[in-house]
């Protein structure tokens, strides 16, 4: 029977995780992994032994992190001994548009398909985009917590560094070659033999480490690298032309981005409904409860 591994990171509101697995809850199991920063206690009172939870990292949006909880939970996922048929990840404020039998077929149709973007940054135009990699990007994961004050020392780092005469040039040394850097979403579905893959490189290309840990949110940079120079880079989605935005490059998901990702309401139902994507961001408790009651109704009524 067709099985999937969710893997989910969160930090906030968990009474929407809850809902979010109960919504996703067929032939599924669900790893997730809780910012150290954030409390435990009301994740764990309600999840109970629902869902596997990984060790924990202090998280900054944009730093190398993110890369590191991913690399977390692929790694349950695998000492699971669990054979799934797929792996999709996911944020804690997620929630699917279709049903459980339809996203099950989905995936079955598609058995091949590695359900990750990417553009190619190395051979890119775009010298802001470019500038993600070429510039160097520093101290995004230190601990503080005045937020006011990292930002701040982080951007003037950044400017500083943006005027020096010093670069890093536009490609990664992975398998002891020189590799383009692809550019794509956090949020991807692979199959199984994919993710034992990125997992493996992960635990064993140092010098790509090095490179994207000074890198501009390397989680939407490593593991599409990694795919995009793989075996499983003609089951990927190749993205050209140019640059699209984010939600562009985001392939199962409807999300819209601004100075912040939009919060979904009961008003995005009719857009969400001919996006033709399988889940959507982001949903919270509260804001968008409606939104939610009128998903479950369309969801319970359609295969």
């Amino acid at each position: 029977m067709y099985r999937i591994a969710y893997i989910l990171s969160a930090y906030r509101d968990a009474p929407h995780l809850v809902r979010l697995i109960e919504a996703l809850d067929f032939n599924a199991d669900f790893y997730v992994h809780i910012d150290l920063k954030a409390d435990m206690r009301p994740f764990k009172e309600l999840l109970k032994d629902r869902v596997t939870f990984v060790p924990r990292h202090w998280v900054s949006w944009g730093g190398w992190e993110q890369v590191e909880y991913q690399k977390e939970l692929l790694a349950a996922v695998l000492r699971s001994g669990v054979n799934y048929d797929r792996v999709v990840c996911l944020s804690g404020q997620d929630y699917p548009l279709w049903s459980n039998e339809h996203l099950h077929c989905f995936f079955q149709e598609h058995k091949d398909t590695e359900f990750i973007m990417g553009m190619n940054l190395t051979r890119s135009s775009n010298a802001y985009q470019q500038g993600k990699i070429v510039n160097y990007h520093l101290f995004r994961d230190l601990k503080w917590r005045n937020l006011w004050w990292k930002n701040k020392f982080i951007v003037a780092s950044r400017n500083l560094l943006k005027v020096l005469p010093v670069k890093k040039r536009a490609v990664v040394a992975l398998d002891g070659k020189e590799a383009d850097v692809y550019f794509g979403s956090d949020y991807w579905a692979l199959t199984l033999p994919c993710a034992r893959y990125v997992y493996e490189k992960l635990c064993t290309e140092k010098e790509m480490v090095r490179y994207f840990k000074t890198s501009f949110v390397p989680s939407e940079l490593c593991i599409q690298t990694l795919v995009f120079n793989s075996p499983f880079a003609k089951q990927a989605l190749l993205y050209e032309g140019e640059y699209p935005g984010l939600s562009g490059l985001t392939p199962l998901h409807y999300i819209v981005y601004g100075r912040e990702i939009k919060t979904m309401t009961l008003e995005d139902l009719p857009v969400l409904q001919q996006s033709g994507k399988l889940f959507c961001r982001k949903v919270v408790s509260g804001l968008s409860d409606g939104l939610v009651e009128a998903i479950e109704k369309l969801r319970t009524t359609k295969i």
